[in-house]
């Protein structure tokens, strides 16, 4: 069984620097595995251990990017690949959904199963998963809590909204986006910051996914930042006690 992972890092501060096009400058601004991401980490490792499963993470950004990228393959994940160009830079949830579905076409034919986080915390869009298993033409399922039973062509898992947990059968290959996964945390070994550290990453351009200039990038979205400020909270707050609590209760009523 072949599982991809895409992961994404994201700013791990409210200190975000902005691009000339109001987008987030990836290269200078400090960044983490996103969480969710992490929780489809956890969730296919959780894979490799019941049925033996190999696992690719993949990875859309700067070089910086390789930073999570060591982070997975530390964790346990069999191989890690970043597609890195700067004609990617700028592409809102659809021109990175038609980067992500081109990976999957030209690198990944045999894969069985995709994870994706379910949402990514610059963003909070949750389009990107969705949007590559509908070029992809897989079947999706978002709010994936956890897996419970798969097979060469169908995959049992447990999706859960506000409101109730609600299992389905897909039939494979497909997408799932990861939410709360039950999976926890894992610890990565010594053996694995050192295999991360001395492991050959795979960087794929534009090109190398077969894809033109205009369909990426800033060319190649239809949706953009027009305007970015920061939010100034302003509460005009007062300590009182009791007493005067009182006395502001019998003025009301």
């Amino acid at each position: 069984m072949n599982i991809v992972v895409f992961i994404k890092q994201v700013p791990d501060t409210d200190d975000v620097k902005w691009t000339e096009n109001n987008n987030i400058d990836r290269t200078n601004t400090e960044s983490i595995l996103n969480p969710a991401d992490r929780q489809a980490l956890e969730t296919a490792l959780n894979l490799k251990q019941r049925y033996g499963a190999f696992v690719s993470a993949v990875s859309m950004g700067p070089y910086k990017s390789l930073e999570i990228l060591k982070e997975a393959i530390a964790l346990g994940v069999d191989d890690a690949l970043l597609l890195s160009d700067s004609k990617f830079i700028g592409s809102d949830t659809c021109a990175t959904s038609k980067v992500l579905a081109a990976c999957i076409k030209e690198k990944f034919l045999n894969t069985n199963l995709i994870l994706f986080g379910q949402s990514a915390l610059d963003g909070e869009t949750a389009q990107t998963g969705p949007s590559t298993a509908v070029r992809l033409s897989f079947p999706f399922i978002n709010n994936v809590c956890e897996i419970k039973e798969i097979n060469e062509n169908n995959i049992i898992v447990i999706s859960e909204n506000e409101s109730e947990k609600i299992t389905y059968k897909v039939k494979l290959p497909a997408v799932l986006c990861i939410n709360n996964s039950v999976y926890g945390y894992s610890i990565p070994k010594i053996e694995g910051y050192i295999r991360a550290h001395d492991y050959n990453y795979k960087i794929y351009n534009i090109s190398e996914l077969r894809l033109k200039e205009e369909e990426t990038g800033v060319k190649g979205s239809p949706t953009y930042v027009s305007k970015v400020y920061k939010h100034n909270e302003y509460r005009n707050c007062r300590f009182i006690n009791t007493d005067e609590l009182l006395n502001k209760i019998k003025e009301v009523y």
